[in-house]
């Protein structure tokens, strides 16, 4: 049997030089290739619409990218194209404003055995959840929750909190390795999370 094609990954480089470390380690990974590299968000998109990628290694945030906006653009104009967000920090209102532009994978910065599985995981069209990020999205929507029973969002549709499935789930790949998979979940539960987001958060 063939081989399968490597993994094509066009990494989002900050100008300071701060990920520098991670392209790197993904040089050495096999069955992932980096592709291109770009240092803006017309450099990102001017190199996805002549060369083929399967993942976009972004991150959040960058003092020359708007990452939320350059996801937005990235999910409009290459739908097929995987979007991973690699952040420095956990702050949620970062991590719902991701959620929201339709990123596909979320990882915190230095976890490297983390992102080479979030890279192939988000290939095969699964989510990646970083047990630090889950930690603060279960923290977040407990707390915008746990005052009333019920939640009206500015669409007008009457909402529950967390159901307990979902918060096990949460609270499972907070405390996890991503061992046996565990840090890959389903895109219809994140827009489910998705609408836990206080409404201030909104983009």
């Amino acid at each position: 049997m063939a081989p399968s094609a490597p993994i094509q990954v066009l990494n989002v480089l900050s100008k300071d030089g701060t990920n520098n470390a991670t392209q790197t380690f993904l040089t050495t990974l096999e069955g992932i290739q980096i592709s291109a590299e770009a240092c803006s968000q017309e450099e990102t998109l001017q190199l996805l619409s002549e060369k083929t990628i399967d993942v976009v290694l972004l991150n959040l945030p960058s003092p020359n990218i708007d990452g939320i906006d350059l996801t937005r653009e990235i999910r409009e104009a290459h739908p097929t194209v995987r979007v991973l967000i690699s952040t420095s920090n956990n702050r949620p209102e970062d991590i719902f404003a991701a959620m929201d532009a339709g990123a596909d994978g979320y990882i915190l910065e230095g976890n490297e055995t983390g992102l080479e599985l979030a890279i192939r995981s988000v290939r095969l069209g699964t989510v990646w959840f970083d047990p630090g990020i889950a930690a603060q999205v279960l923290d977040t929507i407990v707390a915008a929750t746990s005052n009333s029973s019920t939640r009206i969002l500015q669409t007008g549709l009457l909402v529950l909190p967390l159901m307990p499935d979902d918060k096990n789930l949460l609270s499972t790949v907070a405390g996890s390795t991503c061992a046996d998979g565990v840090c890959m979940v389903d895109p219809a539960f994140v827009k489910k999370l998705r609408r836990y987001a206080p409404s201030e958060w909104s983009h």
